[in-house]
């Protein structure tokens, strides 16, 4: 009972329509049920001053890490009493596969002056502070804070470098002298000579610059590890790298397997499989190239990283896109839906009903989705997840909703009800049925004094 009233009362807070009233109404500590909502959804003037003098420290949490209101809303606790709330407030949200608005320059300076270590640490580190800002931070007297600066490397001056390089703190020079490695060999061999753990190790082989010597040394490790990063290196050394087309580990071949260099027979050359079900991340040269002709290579490639990796490449041209839209491999097919906005209608459509994992959902919002007729198409459809993409048809007729809002499958029934053609007295009546009463509470056309009354039976005060 506990878990459907506080779904219920999710859902009102959730309700894009819900009035200011009914959203003050929600600050009651009987609604605690719903305070997390408000970390999802745009909030009025009204309510954010309500929460900002709110007695309850979560409710002001809540406030401070949400994703969806204002960067200027958000800042208002940057005064907050307790640390706590200016803790969280320091760390950036971040929602899924979005960005948060940032908070103003000005919150941004009072978090990392903040008499509370942990509050300006955490702005420095997590709070996608303004680079100018942590820039600033090189000289300052704690040592977190300076080894923050090195995160903004390309806005020191050399002499700002110099300092960093050779701090007294054994943090901050390991730090700053991984950014500096990226361009200077010297400090590549530092590190790996100073006994750094797996995790750092690898990071220097794969991104500091290399010698044929500190290359050779690394491609000689007995870490696997080691030498996956080494091939992952795209300035290490072509002919040491080559080498490792033999390796007795597979992670490490298939490394060496998406070279830049590589030609196609080369890559083929490699003993190399990529399953349907291997998680891979995309190769970082194909992600971040801008070349529409290189990319053009991957999309073409037989090699189905280099493929995956071009479907997640934010300048993939489009010819490509319509190339990767028709490949073999599922999971291109479903990065390119995920990541590509040209990407055909019907591509996106087969997808989501080819589609096994829980984001799935995520592909109804792509912006080429084939919502118009899907009611014609599948509300008769023996399979229930066709059935309820009849619910995403804007021109569904009322008679087709009023039968699947009666569907024997709840699935069915509560994608119908959120239905914004929905008439009244149906969505009335589905507010009181178990199976759609939280997707009808989330009904944007749900008139506000049906969510006071709802209210009232939950027992959250007037």
């Amino acid at each position: 009972m506990f878990d459907r009233r506080s779904d219920q009362l999710n859902a009102i807070a959730l309700n894009t329509s819900a009035s200011t009233d009914v959203l003050l109404r929600l600050l009651h500590e009987e609604a605690v049920g719903a305070w997390g909502a408000f970390m999802a959804r745009p909030l009025p003037d009204e309510v954010v001053d309500a929460i900002v003098v709110h007695p309850e420290r979560r409710l002001r949490s809540t406030l401070a890490e949400s994703f969806a209101v204002s960067g200027e809303q958000r800042g208002r606790l940057v005064d907050d009493p307790h640390f706590r709330v200016r803790q969280v407030l320091a760390n950036a949200p971040i929602p899924f596969r979005s960005s948060a608005p940032s908070l103003p320059l000005s919150v941004q300076r009072r978090l990392l002056d903040d008499p509370e270590p942990i509050v300006r640490r955490d702005a420095a580190f997590y709070g996608n502070c303004d680079d100018r800002l942590i820039a600033g931070l090189c000289d300052h007297e704690d040592a977190f804070m300076r080894e923050a600066s090195c995160g903004s490397w390309s806005l020191l001056s050399e002499s700002e470098r110099e300092r960093l390089l050779h701090d007294p703190d054994d943090d901050v020079r390991q730090r700053a002298r991984r950014v500096a490695c990226r361009d200077d060999a010297r400090w590549t061999g530092v590190l790996l000579e100073s006994g750094l753990d797996d995790s750092p190790r690898q990071e220097v082989i794969q991104y500091g610059a290399m010698t044929t010597t500190l290359a050779e040394r690394a491609a000689a490790s007995d870490n696997a590890g080691d030498r996956c990063a080494l091939a992952l290196n795209t300035g290490a050394p072509l002919d040491v790298v080559r080498k490792l087309a033999d390796d007795v580990e597979h992670s490490v071949r298939l490394a060496v397997s998406v070279r830049p260099e590589f030609t196609e027979a080369e890559r083929a050359a490699v003993d190399v499989t990529v399953g349907p079900d291997d998680r891979l991340h995309p190769v970082e040269w194909v992600r971040t190239c801008e070349d529409a002709d290189v990319l053009r290579d991957c999309a073409r490639s037989s090699h189905t990283w280099l493929r995956r990796s071009a479907a997640f490449a934010e300048h993939l041209p489009d010819d490509a896109v319509e190339l990767l839209s028709r490949d073999d491999d599922y999971a291109v097919r479903l990065l390119l839906c995920e990541r590509q906005p040209t990407v055909d209608g019907e591509v996106v459509l087969q997808t989501y009903l080819d589609c096994k994992v829980i984001t799935k959902s995520l592909l109804l919002a792509h912006r080429n989705f084939p919502k118009a007729g899907l009611a014609e198409r599948f509300a008769d459809d023996p399979d229930r997840i066709k059935r309820a993409l009849a619910a995403c048809d804007p021109d569904i007729a009322p008679d087709v909703l009023a039968r699947l809002l009666t569907d024997d499958d709840s699935y069915v029934s509560s994608a119908v009800a959120v239905h914004p053609a929905l008439p009244p007295g149906l969505l009335l009546r589905a507010c009181d049925e178990p199976a759609t009463a939280t997707s009808a509470l989330r009904n944007p056309t749900l008139p506000p004094e049906v969510m006071h009354e709802r209210l009232d039976a939950l027992g959250v005060p007037r």
